[in-house]
Formats: structure tokens, C-alpha cells, sequence
């Protein structure tokens, strides 16, 4: 299980539990738009080193635009996203960024001539879209040629969580799929995972969305696993 947890920061992370936490997942997550509302830019690349000495985890680059930011995003321009984008893509494993987002391509450019791996992702913070509007999503990543493709949405009823085990189970062969329902249990999440979902996301020191499980909740299952 401990190969399907990618551990979210920010920032504000204690070193000596990071120490004792990244022995224990594959996957970290640096949400940089997070970070970036108590740090400079500047000190992006020293935190990014800083995570590398620590552990020796796939790191996951997130700058997240501000439109599938949930209830309170943080606002960064596409042209700093962008420029964060390029400056950190040395020395990160996976970059996410949004189907959506009018610096997909450019960003997608910058990671395949850095031989880096990119998750092309969609968040709706509202609801559930319909399985054939997934689908598309789906697709439309897999076009692009995207190494992963994430859709996290807010699931408001069981028929929205069975669109999303129906999409996983589908099209997890296809391509890798990061499927994460929002506003649910752990259970919730973890059947995504038994369905072929390729990764699932925990928090440290703060959520970054509705119902997203602590490292903690998930220690007891990756202890045994």
C-alpha cells in the first residue's frame, strides 16, 4: 500500500517527522501554490532540495491554478505558474498540471524535454460530472500522451462514487489514472484504489481537499501492507 500514498507538504512541516514519514510512502506532493502563501519564491528550489536529502521519494511538483483551487485558492498568474513550472523542472520526478489550463501545453513541453513525467489533472470541487464528460478527460490525457491522468471531484452520492469506480475500472488499463473523491471516508477512497486508481493522497500538517485522509489514518493500513 505504502507504493499508492503520495504524502502532501507545504512547507510548514516538521524536519524530524518528515524523517520518519517518507520511509513510509513512495510518493510526495509539493503543493508550491501552499507553500508560496508563507514563503518567497526564492525559497522554492531550496525546499525541493531540502525534501530530496530528507527521503528518497518521487516528487510530485504542484502549482495549482487558482480555478480548481476549491474553496480558498491561492492566485498565481499563469505566466508565474508557468515560470515556477520551468524553474523547478530539474530537479522534480512529476509535474501536475491541469487539462485545463491555458499553460498545458507549454508545460507539458518543458517536462517531456526534461525526460520528467506529467500528470495531466481535472478537480471539481462542486460535483461529479457526468461519466461521459470524465471520459473525455480521460481521453483527451491520454491523447497528449500525459504519463498520468488525475480527476478529483466532489462526490455528492453513491451514483457519483460508482461513475468514478466505473472509470477506474475501465480505463485503468489504458492509462494510469489517479481517481480521488472528494468529501468522502478513507473506505471511500481506498475502494479507487482496489479498482485500479494508481495513487491516493494524504495529508501531514494541513488538507488541501474536502475528506482528504491524514498520513496517520493511513499508517495503521501501510504498516500491514
Amino acid at each position: 500500500m505504502k507504493e499508492k500514498m503520495a504524502v502532501v507538504l507545504v512547507g510548514n512541516e516538521n524536519e524530524k517527522e518528515l524523517i520518519e514519514v517518507l520511509k513510509n510512502v513512495k510518493y510526495v506532493e509539493l503543493r508550491i501554490d501552499e507553500f508560496l502563501r508563507n514563503f518567497e519564491n526564492k525559497d522554492i528550489v531550496n525546499w525541493i532540495r531540502k525534501i530530496k536529502r530528507i527521503g528518497e521519494n518521487e516528487i510530485i511538483a504542484t502549482v495549482r491554478w487558482y480555478k480548481e483551487g476549491g474553496e480558498n485558492p491561492f492566485y498565481i498568474p499563469d505566466r508565474k505558474r508557468l515560470e515556477i513550472y520551468r524553474e523547478i523542472s530539474d530537479f522534480v520526478d512529476i509535474i501536475d498540471i491541469e487539462i485545463r489550463s491555458k499553460i498545458f501545453e507549454n508545460v507539458n513541453e518543458i517536462v517531456k524535454s526534461k525526460n520528467k513525467k506529467i500528470i495531466a489533472s481535472y478537480h471539481n470541487f462542486k460535483k461529479t460530472p457526468d461519466y461521459k464528460i470524465l471520459k473525455k478527460i480521460v481521453k483527451k490525457g491520454k491523447n497528449k500522451l500525459a504519463d498520468f491522468v488525475k480527476i478529483s471531484t466532489k462526490v455528492n452520492s453513491q451514483k457519483n462514487l460508482f461513475t468514478l469506480i466505473k472509470l477506474t475500472y475501465e480505463y485503468s488499463k489504458k492509462i494510469k489514472l489517479i481517481i480521488t473523491p472528494m468529501s468522502v471516508g478513507l473506505i471511500e477512497r481506498l475502494i479507487l484504489i482496489s479498482f485500479g486508481s494508481y495513487l491516493s493522497y494524504v495529508s501531514l500538517s494541513q488538507k488541501t481537499a474536502p475528506g482528504q485522509p491524514s498520513y496517520y489514518d493511513i499508517l495503521p493500513i501501510i504498516g500491514n501492507t
